[in-house]
């Protein structure tokens, strides 16, 4: 472990250290200490305060070892906190560049041509400001030139790319100056998302950028790029819609992007690597290995406003999924310009790794909230981005979700906000962690991972559902189904309202949905395991609250039994659009049931009280049986899910008329037929039908 201290206050250092300290220097001069040993550090206590950030700090060790010290608990005080733009600003005359860089040491802007990024052209001084703010400038326009920042510190040599810069070089070594102003498709002024009344009105589709189009089925000719999202003509091999019509012809409301920010885990320039991009490095810029040109820093802004624009055309919503929990590494601009303000620790200065990646980032400290807020508006302001999905939302804390909640819904009343809540380790955050439950109250929407367990059993293991068979889920896919609400004393979960909850049965990690099937019913024939798949995506579709779909479930998506494929290349991860041939079936049956879902406004409650007033489970005393009526006084809706493999029938005290839009696996809004008292239920299916109040 590397030794290093921490100046936590104006009279208090925490060194972490398992030697004893003998000396402490603060800019050269000898300073009186006393020691306070801790749990896997050395707390030296100064008798009276003369400890600021900007301070040179060694202490020397018994073995006359020396370590250095950087302010990180002291910059929480306000007088450290800068609320205005960082990074650069250009005009005619002049360029200005602002970081916040608290510490010992100098920092310098270099300044370079993009055709010779190894000699700087210029090399600028920052000044130091009281709040940690440097600055510096130039009487000269320096659009177009490239830059990054040096930092001289303790004898060591550093260099950064600008963390708020919204233009970045290839692999994001250096940052770029350029006017966003600049770089606008036609019509971009103009450009607006789709408007969303409420929350679960919305359909996500959660995919990612390369798998979108990286199959020879999809025929773009922009294979893994952005441009197969606004590409006007497609020419795939079989007579069937894909890439952006494939979208349209779906009838999902938002496209859940997995991470486009930069992120560090492959050559942007080498098309054959692939990551999910859970890594992230620069959060202001778009990743580059998605362009067609990564070296040309304006390229990857263009089109991604393009394809931001194009999916606006189609009445599209864009979701970015944002990984603010940790980055790639702990070698960012953060750790550079800041050691350790921006990263959580343990007790004996490991980084804190809530986040099973190796770091997480201390949200709970005012500038790096302020950075993820920060990052945020500039999606939304410069990309027009309709919502944010947070990657690990436990670790960013309940205090700064609150907040990102709050700030946003300024810039955009109809933000849409969910993550997951949970992290993948013990965290040594601060603020209570924004796990289920504590959405309560706010705007935000947490992953209901009990309905997907429920649903199918755990996620890569042999263990099954209550489409698989293991009936004694049935209450908890109840539970799903009424949005997790405090329906009954039997069915009461953990959210407050129906909007609180995105429902779905697989997703991004973990095997498929029928990769997964396949390895908890290796016994099942092929046509059963597609009637459990179907059925799932069914009580996804006709349950409360907010549904997201996994890309590529509605046509039996397979990724060949591999349950991260995170990194596993094209071959595994692409969306191959002739299943939706092979499997028209299924994906009509799963297409059906989105416009049925649009189409009924009972299966979009807006509120727990809709819920409770308007839906009502039938007794019925069947293991593997569940039935609910949802009644408006305008309209009935009976809904049947049988995971038994017999038919059932459910008997009803009405003479009234049903129209049968779906059942055995098939779906028509128009009617399959029409039936009264007695309504049939085929195994492994869900039956779905609707009359008008009073059989008119």
């Amino acid at each position: 472990m590397k030794e290093f201290a921490t100046i936590e206050s104006s009279d208090t250092l925490l060194l972490y250290s398992k030697a004893t300290p003998r000396k402490l220097l603060v800019n050269g001069a000898d300073v009186p200490f006393r020691i306070m040993r801790q749990e896997g550090n050395i707390k030296l206590q100064l008798s009276r305060p003369r400890l600021d950030p900007f301070n040179s700090i060694e202490i020397i060790l018994e073995n006359s070892k020396r370590v250095f010290a950087y302010p990180v608990g002291i910059l929480e005080e306000k007088d450290f906190v800068y609320h205005k733009d960082l990074g650069y600003k250009v005009n005619e005359s002049e360029t200005r560049f602002r970081v916040w860089a608290p510490g010992p040491g100098e920092i310098f802007v270099e300044v370079f041509s993009l055709d010779d990024l190894e000699h700087p052209l210029y090399s600028l001084t920052t000044f130091p400001q009281p709040s940690g703010l440097r600055m510096a400038s130039v009487k000269e326009n320096l659009t177009g030139y490239a830059y990054r920042f040096r930092i001289e510190r303790y004898g060591e040599t550093l260099y950064s790319a600008d963390p708020y810069a919204p233009f970045t070089t290839v692999n994001g070594k250096y940052s770029y100056i350029y006017d966003l102003e600049n770089v606008k498709p036609q019509g971009w002024d103009k450009d607006k998302g789709p408007a969303l009344r409420n929350p679960v009105d919305a359909i996500l589709y959660e995919v990612h950028v390369k798998d979108f189009s990286s199959s020879w089925t999809a025929g773009s000719r922009f294979y893994g790029k952005y441009g197969a999202f606004y590409e006007q003509r497609y020419n795939p091999p079989l007579k069937i819609e894909t890439c952006l019509n494939h979208l349209t012809e779906l009838g999902i409301t938002h496209v859940h992007l997995l991470p486009v920010h930069d992120f560090d885990s492959i050559d942007e320039e080498d098309p054959t690597q692939y990551n999910w991009g859970y890594d992230p490095s620069l959060f202001f810029v778009p990743e580059g290995s998605y362009a067609t040109n990564p070296r040309d820093p304006k390229t990857r802004v263009l089109e991604f406003r393009k394809l931001v624009q194009r999916l606006h055309q189609k009445k599209l919503g864009v979701v970015l999924d944002v990984v603010f929990n940790h980055t790639y590494n702990s070698d960012t601009p953060f750790q550079k310009l800041v050691p350790y303000y921006y990263y959580r620790l343990t007790p004996s200065g490991d980084f804190s790794n809530g986040s099973g990646c190796g770091n997480e980032l201390a949200t709970e400290r005012p500038m790096v909230r302020k950075y993820v807020i920060s990052a945020l508006k500039h999606w939304i302001q410069n990309y027009h981005i309709d919502g944010f999905r947070f990657d690990l939302m436990a670790l960013l804390g309940k205090e700064t979700m609150s907040f990102i909640e709050r700030e946003l819904k300024k810039l955009k009343k109809d933000i849409l906000l969910y993550g997951e809540p949970w992290a993948a380790s013990q965290s040594t955050m601060k603020d209570i962690p924004f796990s289920k439950g504590e959405q309560k109250g706010t705007n935000i929407a947490v992953f209901n991972d009990n309905l997907r367990d429920a649903l199918k059993g755990f996620t890569d293991d042999e263990s099954k559902g209550f489409v698989s068979g293991e009936f004694s889920k049935t209450q908890e896919v109840m539970k799903g189904i009424v949005a997790e609400i405090a329906y009954s004393k039997s069915l009461s979960g953990f959210t407050s309202e129906p909007f609180e909850i995105v429902n779905y049965v697989s997703a991004h990690d973990n095997l498929t949905l029928i990769d997964k099937i396949h390895k908890c019913c290796p016994e099942e024939k092929f046509e059963s395991r597609v009637r459990m798949a179907a059925l799932a995506i069914s009580i996804i579709f006709t349950s409360q609250g907010i549904p997201f779909l996994h890309a590529g479930s509605e046509m039996l998506r397979t990724k060949l039994m591999e349950e991260n494929s995170y990194n596993s290349g094209t071959l595994i991860n692409e969306l191959n659009y002739n299943q939706k041939h092979i499997y028209a079936d299924f994906y009509n049956y799963i297409r059906g049931l989105i416009m049925l879902r649009k189409t009924e406004k009972l299966f979009r409650l807006k509120s727990s009280k809709e819920i409770k007033e308007k839906l009502k489970f039938l007794p019925i005393d069947l293991p593997g049986l569940i039935v609910f009526m949802l009644n408006d006084g305008e309209k009935e809706i009976f809904v049947a899910h049988n995971a038994t493999k017999e038919s059932q029938k459910v008997l009803f005290d009405s003479r009234a008329s049903w129209k049968v839009v779906a059942m055995d696996c098939k779906i028509n809004l128009d009617g399959i037929t029409t039936i009264s008292r007695t309504i049939p239920v085929e195994p492994i299916s869900s039956t779905i039908a609707v009359k008008r109040t009073g059989g008119k």
